[in-house]
């Protein structure tokens, strides 16, 4: 199940959210890279890695926003562990090629929950330090039984606000991640890029600070399923 979501940006047309797939899908479509000798540059660098991966990888500068939904969310709180469901959505632009695949930068995400005594966000919290993500392929394990072959992986990495806001009027709460420790997500075998009815995993429960930098929550999972937004 999938769900698309409008989400609002900070500003630039750089990190503009939600950008017309139309747009994306003919940008991929038609091999747009950087001018001049960077293009050219790019564009070898891409055609030398194609042949490891099953399936074309977009040029470098191109913005690919997907929506986002996430079922059964485990989050502890002050109030215990409840279980949400988020939809949203997520905003990647490829920034450069190397060796291994493509570094990504997530340039927008936003998931919301809605129950009938609170609303939560996860928002990115700070675009200025936003880590690197990754487009790569796996070497799998020869010496498994039976052997992993080398398959594509995304990794995702988040740094994000989480704001808990109560229906009865109460304060909220909001936490974040920490700065040197963002959430990972891992696509395990990514079938396509853009991603096309593509389930992500967290790499492990990711601790939630308060203003003091002590935590105050967990996330204790984020099964979503990722696609590119129509």
């Amino acid at each position: 199940m999938t769900e698309s979501a409008e989400i609002t940006g900070s500003g630039s047309d750089r990190r503009g959210f939600m950008k017309g797939a139309a747009v994306t899908a003919a940008a991929v479509g038609a091999g747009a890279l950087v001018p001049g000798s960077a293009q050219a540059a790019e564009a070898e660098r891409i055609a030398a890695l194609q042949p490891a991966f099953p399936f074309p990888l977009p040029p470098v500068g191109v913005d690919i926003p997907c929506s986002c939904y996430a079922a059964n969310v485990p989050l502890q709180i002050n109030t215990g562990v409840v279980n949400l469901d988020f939809k949203g959505g997520i905003d990647v632009c490829v920034r450069t090629s190397n060796e291994t695949g493509l570094v990504l930068e997530v340039i927008g995400h936003k998931v919301v929950a809605d129950t009938a005594t609170m609303t939560v966000t996860i928002e990115q919290s700070d675009t200025t330090i936003t880590p690197l993500s990754l487009l790569q392929m796996n070497p799998g394990n020869p010496t498994a039984i039976p052997p992993v072959p080398p398959f594509p992986e995304m990794i995702i990495k988040l740094l994000f606000t989480l704001t808990v806001a109560p229906k009865d009027g109460s304060p909220p709460l909001v936490l974040s991640t920490d700065p040197n420790n963002p959430a990972t997500l891992s696509s395990g075998l990514l079938k396509a890029f853009p991603p096309a009815n593509q389930g992500y995993t967290l790499g492990g429960n990711v601790p939630l600070l308060d203003s003091n930098g002590n935590q105050a929550g967990q996330l204790q999972g984020f099964p979503v399923t990722v696609n590119q937004s129509a």
